[in-house]
């Protein structure tokens, strides 16, 4: 199967960029991971009206319980996501895999959803987020809690909220460039000091994506804290350090109150799969929320102004005439 991503020249990486993207690939170093039912929507989404549509999104999510692969939860957000794809007009399509996890009893069914927007053709930008939410709470203050799955507010609704939400933007104002969004399963599955079993959506749809070819990829992951401090993820800034620079214009220009131009943390998300296949992709990401992996991630630790304005910068970075 032919593999669209392999148009970026990995050879343009500077040595030392190319042993981090290698290291972190290989994953031998000490890794943290990041590892509603209406629709109607006016003609063009405010900034405010974005942020209130992506946070009753999350909200959403949070109401039909965990979403851990194997759970009615999450059975029931991945008719949600897809419903809500479709009612905006997206060309939606689904990628299931049957997939073993160690920390798991029995193998579980995972599936990203692809929902595409604007011209037909190479070029654009992928936007991704992780919809699955952690199946155990290993950072929870409570050791009698810790095997529970946690709800998963800001570690997974965060993200697929805004993608949601600009879902139903684009339902009304279709963007000029084409624009791939991907819902990624199974982002959470690896057991902590086990780096090498997170990703599994996003290590599959790196490996069996046919389709056109985006220019370049964008992963968005817990942004919606109240204590949020968003930020490119290291790696990817350093490798990408034009790109990233965009952001950085982007986020000063709207003055952002919560983003970080300085360097990122270091870590594995759903970006690392996608640059090793080739593709170009930063990962925006706040990894300081002290209620990350434990069962506090809920909708009251989360902020919708917040994700309203990391949600009104991804749409500027989609709709300012930076790419094809």
């Amino acid at each position: 199967m032919r593999n669209p991503f392999r148009f970026f020249d990995l050879s343009r990486i500077r040595p030392d960029h190319r042993t981090t993207i290698i290291r972190l690939g290989g994953r031998t170093a000490a890794i943290l991971m990041a590892a509603a039912a209406c629709f109607t929507t006016p003609s063009a989404l405010a900034p405010d009206s974005l942020g209130d549509r992506a946070f009753a999104h999350l909200e959403a999510q949070c109401d039909f319980g965990p979403r851990n692969p194997g759970s009615a939860g999450h059975a029931r957000a991945l008719d949600y996501i897809r419903r809500t794809l479709e009612e905006a007009g997206a060309r939606v399509a689904l990628q299931s895999l049957r997939h073993t996890a160690p920390g798991l009893p029995e193998p579980v069914d995972l599936t990203n959803v692809l929902a595409r927007f604007g011209p037909e053709r190479d070029g654009g930008l992928l936007i991704g987020a992780h919809w699955d939410t952690r199946p155990w709470a290993d950072h929870d203050p409570d050791p009698a809690r810790r095997g529970e799955p946690i709800l998963g507010a800001n570690d997974g609704a965060s993200g697929t909220g805004l993608l949601l939400a600009l879902a139903e933007h684009f339902r009304d104002e279709p963007p000029a460039i084409p624009v791939l969004l991907v819902f990624f399963d199974g982002e959470d599955l690896g057991r902590a000091d086990h780096p090498e079993e997170y990703l599994a959506g996003s290590i599959h749809f790196a490996e069996h994506y046919s389709g056109p070819r985006p220019e370049m990829g964008l992963v968005v992951d817990m942004v919606a804290s109240r204590t949020m401090v968003l930020s490119l993820e290291q790696a990817s800034r350093e490798v990408f350090p034009d790109r990233a620079g965009i952001i950085d214009e982007l986020a000063a220009k709207q003055g952002h109150p919560a983003y970080d131009p300085n360097s990122g943390p270091l870590l594995t998300d759903d970006h690392i799969p996608l640059i090793q296949a080739g593709l170009p992709t930063l990962c925006l990401v706040d990894f300081r929320d002290p209620v990350w992996h434990t069962h506090a991630d809920r909708p009251e630790s989360c902020s919708a102004a917040n994700l309203g304005e990391t949600a009104r910068l991804v749409l500027e970075f989609i709709t300012g005439g930076y790419f094809r």
